[in-house]
């Protein structure tokens, strides 16, 4: 009889599973589905993603501080540093190298394994193996902001994601049925590692499993890390097949689990080395044999410890993932092999941070609105750079022209030798649903030119028109940041926004100003939907350029039409001519009184003119354009 999924602590009776003779009494799995990441030699791998092999300043390359890619300079004199981008540290990634912690190898590259250096020697064994071996001191707290690094990355493909001290990720895989089902399965993505299924299930579930790992994989391969994965019932299963399993990607079939495990080390099940050593004691040395065992034998015999053993070893393990929330905003970081003297090594570090940090802040749902550049000189000091960003963005192209820009401006006293990239600010980041006519290729080009502007005149100085709640035409407006339409939409279908801080032609956000008046017309007010060419709340439509200060008009007729106006000195005739539109107001301050009218007037188009109540006087005010 096949044991049901999903029914917790339910036994299955029959003499055992196929392929594994003697196991009886099963215990049905009950946990979560959950996926396992494993990093192996996640110290070694830490090392090797934060220093950059094979780059060399060419002397012809764009300098740093000179302003220009094509011309050539160098950062500073740096004489010293000149001759060539292999310095010290050259010589130190040639090298064999071991992690060492309380004087014993914890881990040891392949080039250290060839000469003989094996985890758990003494650092004078490994030395006496491998006389250029390169010891570096054990770092847990590193090792453990990586795995939280990539557990950002991650939050893209899982709501829950647990981080495992010291290399192991666990995400929550219950709703992978979402990310696609047989479709899928027909198109896998290329690349994508090889998954095996223990018992292939037919359907959906199993395919998009398969897609979910394989995809959990690549986020980890893009961040520099390579991982084994699996995914099966539980977090104890899941864990253990991915760190001891044959497979590099596994995906095993609910209530699987147990012939799965059986061919595992006692040791993947984490039990403890004094539980493993009572086990081995009495003749157990693997998964399966522990799995063959009475459950009851062993909670008499071993207590709490062996009844959680039994279990686990039968694939049982209920317990919730712990779901890590990230605190602290994302930052990456490459040692160069020597100081870079030219601006494309420093860009082509630069480029693969941005697309790590983008990776971490894209998997948090979250936007850089303003990034921090931290430049590592030689032979001391560093240079930090804050760039701003037109919109909050996740998207690492959208970052690099103003980061090229942004370093291309500055002039340093030495090569650089090291590249830290961190979002200083962020803000939400939602995927937005283009809709038809939307272009956003011009938003990212735009993004681009904004923040070019910004790295270039300065943060803050980039500004735009925002609508004011003022009834004086030419105080009826205040400038504000800079900020694009939000959704990649096109120009002119929202409003900038009012900021705090903007100034208009009569002083701060109009101060002093209030809605509403005796008869009179009201320009729209902050983020009412006008703009260039839009009629306001009234209908009336509002010129698209005022005259910074208003051009007399004499106006000549006949029978009362208007027929020519006079304006500097150049007469022009009125092909047509309407209105008044009456605005007056601010009684309390500076009144004014005035009529309005719209002409049409050969030689200057459609024009805004107003007859200005006090003197009778008429003036040129804008122009429709």
């Amino acid at each position: 009889m096949r044991p049901e999924r999903g029914a917790r602590g339910v036994r299955a009776s029959g003499a055992g599973e196929p392929g594994l003779p003697g196991l009886s009494g099963l215990v049905v799995p009950s946990g979560p589905r959950v996926l396992a990441l494993h990093l192996p030699g996640l110290p070694l791998q830490r090392l090797e993603r934060s220093r950059e092999r094979g780059l060399r300043a060419g002397p012809s390359a764009g300098a740093l501080g000179d302003g220009s890619a094509n011309t050539a300079g160098a950062l500073g004199d740096g004489a010293a540093s000149t001759a060539g981008a292999h310095g010290g540290g050259a010589a130190r990634q040639d090298r064999p190298v071991a992690v060492v912690e309380e004087g014993r190898v914890v881990a040891r590259d392949a080039a250290a394994a060839a000469a003989g250096v094996r985890p758990g020697d003494t650092l004078a064994q490994a030395l006496a193996a491998c006389g250029r071996l390169l010891p570096v001191a054990h770092a847990p707290a590193a090792d453990l902001a990586a795995l939280r690094g990539l557990a950002e990355a991650l939050l893209g493909l899982s709501p829950a994601v647990e981080v495992v001290a010291p290399d192991t990720l666990l995400l929550d895989a219950s709703a992978a049925h979402l990310l696609g089902g047989v479709a899928a399965a027909a198109a896998p993505s290329p690349g994508a590692p090889a998954a095996v299924l223990a018992e292939p299930s037919p359907g959906a579930p199993a395919v998009a499993e398969r897609r979910l790992l394989a995809r959990a994989v690549e986020v980890a391969a893009g961040l520099g890390y390579a991982a084994r994965a699996a995914l099966a019932t539980g977090r104890g299963p899941a864990r253990a097949l991915a760190r001891h399993g044959d497979d590099g990607a596994l995906v095993v079939a609910p209530g699987q689990e147990a012939r799965a495990l059986a061919g595992l080390p006692l040791e993947a099940l984490g039990l403890g080395a004094a539980v493993e050593a009572r086990l081995r004691a009495v003749g157990v040395d693997g998964v399966g044999a522990l799995a063959r065992l009475p459950a009851e034998g062993l909670a008499l015999r071993f207590g709490v410890a062996g009844a959680a053993a039994a279990r686990l070893a039968r694939g049982d393990d209920p317990t919730p993932l712990v779901p890590w929330q990230p605190e602290t905003l994302p930052e990456e970081a490459i040692e160069l092999e020597g100081p870079a003297e030219s601006v494309e090594p420093v860009l082509f570090v630069l480029a693969r941070l941005a697309e790590r940090v983008a990776a971490r802040l894209g998997g948090r749902g979250l936007g850089a609105s303003r990034l921090k550049l931290t430049l590592k000189l030689d032979p001391r000091g560093e240079e930090r750079l804050l760039v701003p960003l037109a919109r909050p963005s996740a998207a690492a192209a959208r970052w690099l022209p103003p980061l090229r820009e942004r370093l291309l401006g500055v002039r340093l006293p030495g090569g650089v030798t090291g590249v830290r990239l961190t979002a200083a600010e962020v803000a939400a980041c939602p995927v937005a649903q283009l809709a038809f006519g939307d272009r956003p290729e011009v938003a990212a080009a735009l993004d681009v030119v904004l923040a070019r502007l910004a790295g270039r005149l300065g943060d803050g100085a980039v500004l735009a028109a925002a609508p004011a709640d003022r009834h004086r035409p030419e105080a009826a407006w205040h400038s504000v940041p800079f900020r694009p339409p939000a959704g990649g939409g096109g120009w002119g279908e929202a409003a900038p926004p009012a900021g705090a801080g903007g100034a208009g032609p009569d002083g701060p956000d109009g101060a002093g100003a209030t809605a509403g008046g005796p008869g009179g017309a009201r320009l729209p007010g902050p983020g009412a939907e006008a703009g260039p060419g839009r009629p306001g709340p009234d209908g009336q439509e509002r010129p698209t350029r005022l005259l910074a200060t208003p051009l007399p008009v004499v106006a000549t007729g006949d029978g009362g039409r208007v027929a020519t106006l006079r304006i500097g000195g150049q007469a022009h005739a009125v092909l047509s001519f309407e209105g008044p539109e009456r605005l007056r107001g601010e009684w309390w301050s500076a009144p004014f009184d005035r009529d309005y009218y719209r002409a049409r007037v050969a030689g200057l188009g459609e024009c805004w003119l107003y007859r200005d109540g006090a003197d009778g006087r008429l003036w040129l005010h804008g122009f429709f354009d």
